[in-house]
């Protein structure tokens, strides 16, 4: 199949095929021509950016986004602020939602100087009798993270974490309009499109429990790299695009692995197809370091794991990757078409809660492409049938191959689940490219409504009523946009309980410290590995909770599974109760903490026993009654 042309298309915005040129200069998407060193050099956009009026539509944008973010989430006074939007309650524990610990264990280690970018990370609190090994786990996002950490530090744990979602929102809207803007999109489309990726729901369904996912910002930033690559002339060497093309590459590489990836494979993929038609190096070169540039802010982010692996051999037990995942969590057409539970249309929630109890496979809930999306990716998907059917191939938009190359790649059972079979599974949750789908077909939007906009309007006169119109039907559209896809807010009955649990939790630790002396270990129980091992009642971060609120004491539970040293605590388990009671004081454990929901019969039997071997001093016990913690002394 060939994707240059041989005559002028009717789209100008279509195909890997070169944009039509003139002795003059380029054509743009929207007909007019722009000079050879613009194309060549800059952003395609044909005139000054910002305008006066971009920036009032950017300040207008970013209220709204955070009018529709803090109504999402109930945040409209300092109380609510200081709460976090998602944490296990008890009787209600959300596996899906349960990293947000972990996240807020990172944040308050970091804050505290113990998990510093680019070096070695132990945290003293955690891996008692030792200091917690978090060298084993590649931390990919370390420089996101430690933003977040010092946003953590300065406004408090749950408010730091609130905010850095915000951020993530706020960026992610402002990302795709300048993008959308720099495209020859008109102001009216990239706002409603770049509103639409800024509120989307994938990033309220990972945020807050992954943050690292939700940051979506650097993706709309990648369809610039992947247009300039894959239209004629390419990026010129050493011109400003290519340093715009390698700066959007090393910030990639700072991001979520999984836009790492998505951005490589499309640059290398647009970038052979036009040395395919036209056989230019300097082309091909300057994709290849767009990839090298992602590829070294990679190996950056790495190298504190790889040289503690150089130091200390490898563990191969940390990072497990089960090929089951790529099926479960592979993407899913059907999925783009599910609306989240929390949708504030309860048809529409209903309708998601009866696909998710008969579907085998799940996604992270989080693949909903909102109805403007849908929209987006319908009139993407005719436009591309429609050629095909015509026989124009050449007329396909580039836009649309690359979602077929998402899919084909992505989707349950697809190549990367081909590439699972022979061992990398690395990338075991495709249902996460549903938003690299969602800002293709949102740009391409704008670019194909823009260009029929202007045709619209040329030649004709802009009389009060038009205008009037037309701003009424842009307001109808962000409207629409806030209603589907900012989430229903939280009730009070589940912000009293988060409050509750939160409260249990701190005033729990406050007792456990004014109760033991200063710096003692708690051993906790269950015993549960770390990461990613949760055990049945319990999520797998939740002996994270004390940590949170302590000042001083340390905690057995925490460090990297896989290494000889943390062993002992799983061999600990198979003694009896009185032979690991012993072995826990002889290595200068002051208490025992236990979860009761991690039990069966909500280790009453254990507790029992304990007060028979004589540790009768009265237990602390939580308020809400799942902590207890027994003091290892005997009257």
């Amino acid at each position: 199949m060939a994707f240059a042309p041989k005559r002028r298309r009717r789209d100008r915005d279509v195909g890997f095929a070169p944009l039509p040129t003139s002795a003059s200069g380029v054509e743009d998407g929207a007909g007019r021509m722009i000079d050879r060193e613009s194309i060549d050099n800059g952003p395609e956009f044909p005139h000054r950016f910002p305008s006066r009026a971009d920036l009032v539509a950017l300040a207008v944008l970013l209220v709204t986004v955070t009018l529709a973010w803090c109504s999402a989430h109930g945040t409209w006074d300092a109380a609510s602020w200081s709460l976090p939007t998602s944490y296990p309650v008890a009787g209600n524990e959300d596996l899906e939602k349960s990293d947000v610990l972990g996240m807020f264990c990172y944040l308050k280690a970091s804050g505290e100087g113990h998990l510093p970018p680019l070096f070695w990370k132990t945290i003293p609190n955690l891996g008692a009798p030792y200091e917690a090994n978090w060298n084993d786990f590649p931390t990919l996002d370390e420089i996101p993270f430690f933003v977040d950490s010092l946003l953590a530090k300065a406004f408090g744990l749950f408010a730091g974490l609130n905010l850095s979602m915000l951020l993530g929102h706020l960026l992610a809207a402002a990302a795709f309009f300048c993008v959308a803007r720099w495209s020859a999109g008109t102001v009216s489309l990239s706002f409603i499109a770049a509103l639409a990726f800024g509120l989307s729901p994938y990033a309220f369904q990972h945020g807050p429990h992954h943050m690292q996912v939700a940051y979506t910002w650097p993706i709309p930033l990648f369809l610039l790299v992947w247009r300039w690559v894959s239209t004629e002339p390419g990026i010129v060497p050493w011109s400003r695009r290519w340093w715009w093309a390698i700066a959007i590459g090393f910030i990639a590489g700072l991001h979520h692995v999984y836009y790492t990836n998505i951005l490589c494979q499309l640059t290398l993929l647009g970038a052979l197809i036009q040395f395919r038609h036209h056989r230019s190096f300097p082309a091909l070169l300057s994709a290849l370091a767009v990839i090298a540039a992602a590829a070294a802010a990679f190996v950056l982010m790495n190298l504190d794991t790889w040289t503690y692996k150089l130091a200390h051999g490898a563990n191969g037990g940390a990072l497990v990757r089960e090929y089951q995942w790529l099926e479960l969590y592979g993407l899913k057409i059907k999925d783009l078409f599910v609306p989240p539970l929390s949708h504030r249309s309860e048809l529409l929630a209903g309708f998601s809660r009866s696909h998710r109890a008969v579907a085998p496979l799940l996604d992270e809930r989080a693949s909903y492409q909102g109805i403007v999306g849908l929209a987006c990716l319908f009139w993407l998907s005719f436009e591309a049938v429609r050629a095909m059917l015509d026989r124009r191939e050449r007329d396909v938009p580039m836009e649309a191959w690359q979602v077929l190359w998402i899919v084909l790649m992505f989707t349950t059972g697809g190549l990367n689940a081909i590439l699972g079979t022979a061992g990398f599974t690395l990338f075991r949750s495709g249902c996460r490219y549903s938003i690299v789908i969602m800002a293709i077909t949102l740009l391409w939007a704008v670019r194909r409504g823009s260009t029929l906009e202007r045709g619209f309007m040329r030649g004709r006169v802009l009389d009060g009523a038009t205008l009037g119109m037309v701003g009424a039907a842009a307001v109808a559209a962000c409207m629409v946009i806030v209603w589907d896809e900012a989430p229903r807010p939280p009730t009070r009955e589940e912000t009293a309980a988060i409050a509750r649990q939160v409260d249990s939790d701190r005033a729990f630790t406050k007792k456990m410290e004014a109760s033991l002396p200063e710096g003692a270990m708690v051993f906790q129980l269950p015993i549960m590995e770390f990461p990613e091992a949760p055990v049945p009642g319990m999520t797998p971060y939740d002996h994270f909770r004390p940590y949170l609120y302590s000042k001083n004491l340390r905690y057995s539970f925490g460090s990297m599974k896989g290494r000889p040293r943390e062993a002992w605590q799983q061999e600990l388990g198979k003694r009896s109760l009185e032979e690991a009671v012993a072995e826990i004081e002889k290595r200068g454990f002051a208490a025992i903490y236990i979860n009761r929901n991690g039990f069966p019969e909500r280790a009453e039997p254990i507790e029992k026993a304990l007060r028979s071997m004589g540790y009768s001093k009265p237990p602390i016990v939580s308020a809400t009654g799942d902590l207890v913690c027994i003091p290892l002394e005997r009257p």
